[in-house]
């Protein structure tokens, strides 16, 4: 933005260089009634908001953003030391001061470049960081909301990515854009398309990123993990997977270390203890984080039972899947978070 300290006589304009930050505007009136000092503001299309703070010396008697493509918005104030403000929707403008003698000044947000979206636009982000489907299911949905406000329109694209997982393969590779109307703070959704085949692939995974938000601050997560399992695969033990209640049940943990920028979940160690418990470990083999024990208990309530407990306070997901029927159960802890006990005497209505 190319701000400019403007000093009025009755004659002659002079412009200088402001030194204050680049959102600063700064305008001194001097000479007869009628004068007027005026600033070129560049945006990059969204909102304007203004606030002009008069010094105290003598008296402004208006302020006004012209727009030269989508409107006007004015305000005034008479008195020394009075605000005047407005917020205006414009894809460029011209700040004009009236006045007959003193001076203004006050910050000026500018749309498109320091400013950013306007009040109220609010931020879009996706609802989770970790979706997971099953191959068979065909499709797998990702929300993305808009919280903290739905003042003007806003945007964001999205875009399907490889991770273990490849596009044109394993899923149908998918980018666009969703957009909310002024008013507008329904959640969207992106879906994504599923190829199942024969193959026995275990699970893979591919992201779904967010990028390039209008109109509304980009959010977090802006990255989902989607976790895609094959339900034609038995189980197979691994360094990542345990295998319990008799083999049939497979189970992973991943996990998020704190601090970690990319947003990304990392496999937890799988080390089996009996045939219907394990433990996981994320740092380091000699410190266990979390014990997941899956039982069999159809002969007392027709369900199979999952408990777990962790010794961590990191972001964690265990994932639990019956390889026989293909249900899947998911049990997530929060960033910094002690974990809590889990359990479920109710995850799986498979029996037998």
């Amino acid at each position: 933005m190319n701000v400019k300290r403007l000093f009025l006589s009755a004659a002659v304009l002079l412009l200088l260089p402001l030194a204050a930050s680049a959102d600063d505007f700064s305008a001194q009136l001097a000479g007869t009634g009628g004068a007027q000092g005026f600033a070129s503001l560049r945006t990059g299309g969204g909102q304007i908001t203004y606030s002009i703070v008069t010094n105290g010396i003598g008296d402004v008697t208006g302020a006004s953003v012209a727009g030269v493509a989508l409107g006007a918005s004015s305000a005034t104030g008479s008195a020394a030391g009075s605000v005047v403000s407005g917020v205006t929707d414009l894809a460029g403008a011209t700040l004009t001061v009236d006045g007959s003698s003193g001076s203004v000044s006050g910050p000026v947000v500018l749309a498109g470049e320091s400013g950013g979206p306007g009040p109220g636009a609010g931020t879009v982000q996706l609802a989770a960081a970790l979706a997971t489907a099953l191959e068979s299911d065909g499709t797998v949905t990702l929300t993305v909301t808009r919280t903290g406000g739905t003042t003007g329109a806003a945007s964001v694209d999205f875009t399907v990515e490889d991770g273990t997982a490849t596009g044109g393969v394993d899923f149908a590779p998918a980018a666009g854009t969703l957009t909310w109307a002024d008013g507008d703070g329904a959640a969207k959704q992106i879906v994504v398309t599923l190829t199942e085949d024969e193959d026995e692939e275990g699970a893979e995974t591919f992201e779904v990123a967010l990028s390039d938000a209008t109109g509304a601050q980009l959010g977090s997560p802006a990255t989902a993990t989607v976790t895609v399992l094959d339900d034609d695969s038995p189980c197979v033990e691994d360094a990542t997977t345990l295998c319990l209640a008799g083999g049939r049940f497979e189970v992973r943990a991943t996990f998020d270390p704190p601090n970690d920028a990319d947003e990304l979940f990392d496999a937890g160690q799988a080390q089996p203890l009996t045939a219907d418990t394990g433990y996981f470990w994320f740092f380091d083999a000699a410190n266990v984080e979390v014990v997941v024990k899956v039982l069999d208990a159809c002969t007392v309530n027709q369900r199979v039972w999952v408990f777990a407990g962790g010794l961590t306070d990191v972001a964690t997901r265990i994932t639990v899947r019956d390889t026989l029927r293909g249900p899947v159960r998911e049990y997530e802890n929060p960033q910094q978070t002690a974990f809590q006990p889990i359990q479920d005497t109710a995850a799986f209505a498979t029996c037998p």
